[in-house]
């Protein structure tokens, strides 16, 4: 594993090989605003999902008649990826298809991980590839940030409150052991609630998205504020451990979700799956502002 840093007088961003994963940002006050991978409680920083987002119907699916495994959020968070170019504040990083890919992915595909930062913003893009002449690919991709907080010294965790902009109505998607339940879904005219873990108590808070969304991580007590803007995701998430209990929460921007309670496994018929055509690209875009 190697890791790479970009920066400005804003931010300091490191990001490890390893599935292309931030593992710390630092602010211009030397405060860590990315949760530091606690073993015992979630031992992952801000994982790249890929070529699934959340877990299959028990952990397959087929592809042309044939059964492939596969574990929750793919494998892209566990392989090493190439450096395609480094600078003071951009980094590309790469992940190509490979015999042990194939095993489980039957599909030929470029990914690029692309982090640029801008003043007090990170740029986060995703660039998949589909390197076959002739057979269209299907993926999901996501992204699973996990802030610290409190992120400012002598505050607590139920000091902060999460908010959506715009305020408008959106579906919200309700998981039943792991997977989507299409029949629970509510559409709920405020998502804003006050940081407590009991929140989680029932797994991810869930939206689908119908335009770029802003959640937003505050506190009644300064004016410091982390900012998510979910660029061109489909569907968001809000996350943290429970029952075990960390001071961090994950603001999670999707291109794809986990599988309906009551798939048929094929995953050309998967709910909010991507199809991408011979020799074309997909590009998803996401970005964190700390202000």
């Amino acid at each position: 594993m190697e890791t790479y840093t970009i920066q400005n007088d804003y931010l300091k961003i490191i990001v490890s090989t390893a599935g292309a994963e931030i593992i710390s940002i630092i602010d211009s006050s030397d405060n860590e605003l990315i949760w530091q991978a606690d073993p015992n409680i979630w031992g992952r920083h801000a994982p790249v999902l890929f070529p699934i987002v959340g877990r299959l119907n028990d952990d397959h699916y087929y592809y042309q008649e044939k059964k492939y495994d596969m574990s929750q959020h793919g494998f892209a968070r566990d392989r090493t990826f190439s450096v395609d170019s480094a600078n003071d504040n951009k980094l590309i990083l790469e992940l190509v298809d490979d015999e042990e890919t194939l095993k489980i992915y039957p599909f030929h595909f470029q990914l690029q991980v692309i982090y640029q930062l801008v003043k007090d913003t990170l740029q986060i893009s995703y660039v998949v590839n589909n390197r076959s002449q002739s057979e269209p690919m299907y993926f999901s991709i996501g992204a699973h940030p996990g802030f610290s907080v409190p992120f400012e010294s002598g505050l607590n965790y139920q000091d902060y409150h999460v908010s959506l902009t715009p305020q408008v109505t959106r579906p919200r998607i309700t998981l039943r052991e792991n997977n989507i339940d299409l029949s629970q879904e509510k559409r709920v005219d405020d998502q804003d609630f006050d940081l407590d873990h009991q929140v989680f108590v029932d797994d991810a808070l869930i939206y689908s998205l119908s335009e770029p969304t802003v959640v937003t991580i505050s506190n009644n007590k300064d004016q410091r504020t982390i900012n998510l803007d979910t660029g061109n995701a489909r569907f968001v998430g809000i996350w943290s451990q429970y029952p075990e209990e960390g001071n961090f929460v994950c603001i999670e921007p999707w291109w794809g979700i986990a599988d309906k309670i009551d798939t048929d496994h094929q995953l050309t018929h998967k709910y909010g799956i991507n199809e991408l055509d011979p020799t074309e690209k997909f590009e998803a875009y996401y970005s964190i502002s700390f202000k």
